[in-house]
């Protein structure tokens, strides 16, 4: 076997096993603990730091699933300028039950979930974007901490594998190469 006819197979088994690599991907998992359950029906509270980006999103494609403990909670996912709007307005005046604005049924929302046990899930888009949290009814929720376990699954984006496409196309014409 010729030494290009090596190269060039190499490449394409190269490719082959990136694909599927990239296919299967990874998880990441953690669980934040303790977090204050709000105490104002119908009003979201956001935390100060944002999601982490994906800044790799032309390459790489991320999932995130979030589940938590309790059925009284509810979870959003919103973006810099919703997070913006619903805090604006002040908490005393705030819905009185006359509007869905900043609560999960928010036409604005990327990602709700009221329900701990099936959770929600969200396929990370670029830019910033924020979590909430909020009480489902309108009575006090049943504990004062909640917990949220969260994955995160990165795989191969359309690109990355147009990209290993083209080594695998690279590997099997220089193995024609005399």
């Amino acid at each position: 076997m010729r030494k290009q006819e090596k190269v060039g197979y190499g490449l394409v088994a190269l490719s082959l096993v990136l694909v599927v690599l990239g296919s299967i991907g990874f998880t990441t998992t953690g669980e934040i603990t303790d977090l204050p359950t709000p105490n104002v029906p119908e009003k979201t509270f956001f935390g100060d730091d944002p999601i982490p980006e994906n800044g790799l999103s032309t390459f790489i494609t991320a999932e995130l699933t979030l589940t938590w403990d309790r059925n009284d909670i509810y979870v959003v996912i919103v973006d810099e300028d919703e997070k913006k709007s619903c805090e604006s307005q002040p908490p005393g005046l705030f819905n009185e039950g006359s509007t869905t604005a900043c609560t999960p049924y928010d036409a604005d929302v990327l990602a709700a979930g009221n329900n701990g046990e099936e959770g929600l899930t969200w396929d990370v888009e670029p830019g910033v974007h924020y979590a909430g949290i909020g009480t489902v009814q309108n009575t006090l929720p049943a504990g004062t901490q909640v917990n949220i376990s969260y994955a995160v699954h990165l795989q191969a984006g359309f690109v990355t594998y147009f990209l290993f496409a083209l080594v695998g196309i690279g590997g099997l014409a220089y193995s024609r190469v005399e």
